[in-house]
C-alpha cells in the first residue's frame, strides 16, 4: 500500500464514526449540554467520553486492562514528526560574530558559563551550536562537545 494511503487509513481509523442509543435521560442531559455551551450533540459526547478517559485511567487499567499511557505514547509515536527551525535568528547571528573573540581568551567553556556571558539560555546555546555549526566553522573557528563544554579543536 503506498504511504498516502496508509496515513489516510489511519486518518479514518481515527475519526471512525460511533453511533449510540440514548435513553430519554441521558439525551435529556446530553442536549442540555450541548445547548448550553453551543455545541453540537457528537462534541458533548465526545467531551464526556474524553474527560472520563483522562479521569479514570487506574479504572480502565484495572477493569479493561487497557494502558492510557501506552496508548498517548504509541499515539505520539505514530504521529510524531521532528522539525527544527534552522533559521538563523538576529541574536543568533551576534553571537555567531562574537565566537571568534570569545575564544580567543579561553580553549574551553562550561555551557552554562557561556550561556551566561551571552545573556542566554543553556538550550539556547547548545541549539545555535549543533545547528550553525557551519557558520561557526566559516568563521574560523571549529568547536567540540563533550559533556557539559565546549572546546576550542586546534590542530
Amino acid at each position: 500500500m503506498p504511504p498516502e494511503s496508509k496515513s489516510q487509513d489511519d486518518s479514518e481509523e481515527r475519526k471512525k464514526r460511533i453511533t449510540v442509543k440514548l435513553d430519554g435521560f441521558d439525551r435529556k442531559v446530553i442536549n442540555k449540554m450541548a445547548t448550553n455551551r453551543n455545541i453540537s450533540l457528537s462534541q458533548a459526547i465526545r467531551n464526556i467520553v474524553h474527560q472520563w478517559i483522562e479521569s479514570n485511567p487506574d479504572l480502565l487499567k484495572k477493569n479493561y486492562g487497557i494502558s492510557v499511557e501506552e496508548i498517548s505514547e504509541e499515539i505520539a509515536l505514530e504521529t510524531a514528526s521532528i522539525t527544527l527551525d534552522k533559521t538563523l535568528q538576529p541574536y543568533e547571528k551576534d553571537i555567531i560574530k562574537e565566537l571568534p573573540n570569545f575564544f580567543e581568551m579561553v580553549d574551553d567553556v562550561s555551557l552554562e558559563d557561556l550561556a551566561e556571558y551571552f545573556d542566554i539560555s543553556i538550550k539556547a546555546i547548545k541549539n545555535l551550536i549543533f545547528t550553525h555549526s557551519v557558520k561557526i566553522k566559516e568563521l574560523g573557528l571549529r568547536l567540540m562537545y563533550r559533556g557539559d563544554r565546549i572546546y576550542k579543536y586546534i590542530e
